[in-house]
């Protein structure tokens, strides 16, 4: 398998996952009815594909350890988090803030993954890219009129990115040592426990409104947008240093914003075509400046 293919599947998905929730939530669907239905949809998916094709299930304890880790740190807390704060925040400050997710996933792997340590040579690229984000979605992405409580959606958002930067270094680490396939379903499976839990009480309203439009697009955004691309993204863990793994955060929102102008009639506008030629430019020259990517099975984190 090439690097880049678990990479571009992980970003179809997470682009898909933020169209699709934002035609949910246009419907008047209660974000916090949806989380834990959208986890039923992606793990039934997940179930499916272990049935039919024999991939991701593991009975490996090491395996359940580490990845109920990242059920925990880099999917279910940040999932909630930032859909909380989206009750706070236009979808221009949030977006922004999620948008360091992969200086913060580099970061992370600075100090969690041996032999991936920041190079200064990748540092351009990551800041250009960084630039056409602000720019997409903070100019020319839409956004939700009105702030409820700034400072405490700043807070939720900002904790949730650095999970979730954190829970990127730590894919990359686990799927060296036990291998990203192996990491799946014991993921998705304490995920989708953490929502359950949580989520019913943060609620208000129930799913008896909800059309047969609102249920295919949530169950779309379980198994598109959400099996899809972490369980690529898990995958691609194993053969891409989280330096590469990081830069799916950038390209994610060109995606978004592509699907929404064709399925939601968002206009494009300068501001995006500018976004997306820095993302797509800054991608590229981080790229050159990354000189080490593993041959799958080959463990080199501590």
């Amino acid at each position: 398998m090439k690097p880049w293919t678990p990479l571009i599947a992980a970003t179809l998905g997470w682009g898909a996952s933020i169209a699709m929730t934002r035609a949910v939530l246009e419907n008047g669907v209660d974000t916090f009815a949806m989380l834990p239905l959208r986890m039923t949809f992606a793990m039934v998916t997940l179930l499916t594909v272990i049935a039919t094709r024999r991939r991701f299930g593991t009975l490996d304890p090491a395996a359940w350890r580490k990845g109920a880790i990242l059920g925990v740190v880099g999917m279910g807390v940040p999932m909630a988090l930032m859909t909380l704060a989206l009750e706070d925040l236009p979808v221009s400050i949030s977006g922004l803030l999620i948008a360091l997710i992969p200086i913060t996933t580099i970061a992370a792997a600075h100090f969690v993954v041996d032999g991936e340590r920041f190079q200064a040579r990748s540092l351009p690229g990551l800041l250009v890219s960084l630039l056409g984000t602000g720019i997409l979605v903070g100019v020319g992405g839409a956004t939700i009129a009105g702030i409820d409580n700034l400072w405490r959606g700043v807070a939720l958002v900002t904790t949730g990115v650095i999970l979730a930067g954190v829970g990127g270094a730590l894919s990359r680490r686990f799927a060296l040592e036990v291998t990203g396939d192996a990491l799946v379903l014991p993921q998705f499976t304490v995920a989708t426990v953490i929502l359950f839990a949580v989520m019913p009480f943060l609620g208000n309203g129930g799913v008896a409104s909800w059309s047969t439009a609102d249920w295919v697009l949530v169950a779309l955004v379980g198994a598109v947008g959400t099996t899809l691309p972490f369980a690529s993204f898990l995958v691609g863990a194993t053969v891409n240093p989280a330096s590469r793994l990081a830069l799916t955060g950038y390209t994610v929102p060109v995606v978004a914003v592509l699907l929404a102008v064709i399925f939601l009639g968002e206009q494009i506008t300068a501001a995006i075509v500018v976004g997306a030629v820095l993302i797509i430019g800054g991608v590229a020259l981080s790229e050159r400046g990354i000189s080490h990517v593993p041959e799958p099975g080959v463990v080199t984190s501590r």
